[in-house]
């Protein structure tokens, strides 16, 4: 009897096997060509970030270099970038405030700099003319590079 049934039902066990495979091969492929809920935003660029940390010590050291010509400093890190935001006092050219960003650069090693993308923001309240300014450092480079001066009105 169970032979007969087979031969009555090919049709619909070869079916039923399709479809299975079907489904089975539709979740391998979504598997493959889903991204990883783990490096979705930043993938395997921040690969080795826990070898080279920016810790809440180096961030103050930042702070406190800058203490004397800046009222306020902010230091925050996303991915390989660094960004610093200072607000410098109203007294700050144009050369002085570069010069406060390339001293930012004192308080990070070498092997940070060789990591870490560097961005330094430079506002003042009082001379908005030339002001803010950004300098940037490529983690390959050695200085920071300054958005083009503006023309004092």
């Amino acid at each position: 009897m169970n032979n007969n049934f087979t031969k009555k039902q090919k049709n619909a066990l070869v079916g039923l096997g399709i479809i299975i495979l079907t489904i089975a091969g539709i979740f391998i492929v979504k598997k493959e060509l889903s991204y990883n809920e783990n490096t979705a935003i930043y993938g395997s660029r921040i690969e080795g970030k826990e070898k080279v940390p920016i810790t809440s010590e180096t961030k103050e050291k930042v702070k406190s270099s800058l203490k004397e010509n800046a009222s306020s400093v902010e230091v925050r890190v996303a991915g390989r970038i660094i960004y610093i935001t200072v607000k410098a006092n109203g007294d700050t050219n144009l050369e002085g405030a570069k010069a406060l960003g390339e001293k930012t650069l004192e308080a990070f090693s070498d092997i940070e700099k060789k990591y870490y993308d560097i961005q330094v923001l430079i506002e003042n309240d009082t001379n908005t003319s030339q002001f803010p300014i950004i300098g940037y450092k490529h983690h390959t480079k050695e200085k920071l590079v300054w958005t083009k001066d503006r023309a004092e009105s």
